[in-house]
């Protein structure tokens, strides 16, 4: 790779679309099935804008409009969820919490005005004082420090989340920075002392270089307690289809107020491990809702027998028709789960239909291995695990993680290895390609009573 393509690729990972309000998915301890099975989580980050609905809302619910009156920034909340159907439905019917707590740093504050929470998912709204002003070159993030139950002390765990980050142009426009942490079942405690830490990054130009300097500006902690949780509406479905030659059956659907989790089981029997699906969900013939964008769209356990997938909420519906539509499938051989690149050589063994091993670039004790990846629009997603391994079995973690970079019809995976003595490491593939089917497989679902 060279100069001038390194450079726009660090400008291209810097820069953040206005669409999109999370960044990385993290893990803190993986989601548990409940017999016990292991779960990975894939991310995918969430969509915002301005909210039409929430106007009529107000225009036709008095209390509603009451607790507007006396919360003004609620209507930039609105705007800034629009794309989320899922948030967007809780705040339109009140689905929201207004916890209106302040952080202090010293001098400086951080505020979180709302909450949105159920048994599956806790969504946090903070929000940048108004003398915090970003320079053009900056943006800032908040990452979780520490979860804890505040009645019992005890750290919680199963769950992962995405941090959530704020550019100049989203400042002028919303000042919210967004969370979205996603549980297993009954593991979000009704009381919660978070602590969070708030990091500015500089994005900056020399003659010959762009750097990314990284300040820490603060910690800051605060106690939330949720109003009940709504219960999930559920929906047994138990059906088998076939999907490209491997067997999946349908098991049941369930719909909370911050999204709908689809669970899955995948036959023994099949020669891929299926790694993703993408559905939709059809009301009345006209009302879409489509995968989850709101940080999370599957988990999965570790041996591949089973998934559960998120798409938006239907929570707030009482459609008299609706459909569950699988479109696409992630297909990963099971002879191709573990692929070894040999560095000296420039060579994937197996290979890796549609992604060629583009660039090595060898500095001091280590080697950047870059992959180039053709994908379908819109279709970024992550190809290895986090941890690779050497010939003789030893393991490590990829130095500096994994990043990734999109344009056109191809994605570029970078990751940097320690070089190994026989010059060969081998990488597990997490995710692959979306293959949209044919012809959509629908499923009926009963409707809300």
């Amino acid at each position: 790779m060279d100069d001038n393509r390194w450079k726009d690729m660090l400008q291209e990972a810097f820069k953040y679309p206005e669409e999109l309000s999370g960044t990385e998915a993290r893990f803190e301890n993986r989601l548990s099935r409940e017999k016990g099975k292991k779960r990975g989580i894939v991310s995918s980050l969430s969509a915002i804008a301005a909210s039409i609905l929430f106007i009529i809302l107000i225009n036709t619910n008095t209390a509603f409009a009451n607790a507007v009156a006396e919360l003004p920034v609620i209507g930039k909340l609105a705007e800034y969820v629009k794309l989320d159907k899922s948030l967007r439905g809780a705040i339109e019917n009140e689905y929201v919490q207004d916890v209106n707590l302040v952080a202090w740093n010293g001098s400086n504050r951080l505020l979180l005005p709302y909450v949105i929470a159920d048994g599956k998912k806790l969504i946090l709204f903070f929000q940048m004082p108004e003398e915090f002003k970003l320079q053009p070159n900056q943006v800032v993030e908040i990452y979780l420090k520490d979860m804890r139950n505040s009645k019992t002390g005890e750290k919680v765990d199963g769950y992962g989340y995405t941090a959530g980050r704020l550019t100049p142009d989203e400042e002028n426009k919303y000042g919210f920075i967004m969370q979205d942490y996603h549980f297993t079942e009954g593991k979000l405690p009704k009381s919660l002392d978070i602590a969070v830490e708030l990091r500015t990054q500089t994005l900056n130009h020399y003659e010959y270089e762009v750097s990314i300097s990284d300040k820490i500006e603060g910690v800051y902690s605060f106690h939330i307690d949720f109003e009940d949780f709504a219960e999930p509406k559920m929906y047994d479905i138990n059906e088998e289809h076939t999907i490209l030659g491997q067997k999946i059956i349908v098991e049941n659907m369930k719909v909370y107020p911050t999204g709908t989790e689809v669970n899955f089981f995948f036959s023994d029997e099949n020669t891929a491990f299926i790694k993703g699906l993408e559905l939709e969900v059809v009301q009345d013939d006209y009302k879409h809702f489509k995968g989850n964008k709101n940080g999370f769209s599957a988990t999965y356990d570790d041996e591949g027998t089973g998934m559960s997938v998120y798409i938006e909420s239907n929570y707030f519906d009482k459609p008299k028709k609706q459909e569950l539509l699988i479109k696409g499938v992630r297909l990963l051989n099971k002879d191709d789960e573990y692929i070894t690149v040999d560095i000296d050589n420039q060579t994937i063994t197996p290979e890796i239909e549609d992604t060629v091993l583009k660039q090595i670039i060898k500095k001091d004790n280590y080697a950047t291995i870059v992959f180039s990846t053709e994908i379908k629009e819109d279709d970024n997603f992550g190809m290895f695990y986090h941890e690779y391994s050497d010939a003789e079995g030893n393991s490590y973690r990829f130095f500096d993680g994994i990043g990734t970079s999109s344009y056109s019809t191809r994605m570029e995976t970078l990751i940097t290895v320690k070089y190994p003595e026989d010059g060969k490491v081998i990488l597990r593939r997490a995710l692959s390609p979306m293959t949209l089917l044919e012809t959509s497989i629908k499923i009926n679902l009963p409707v809300n009573e």
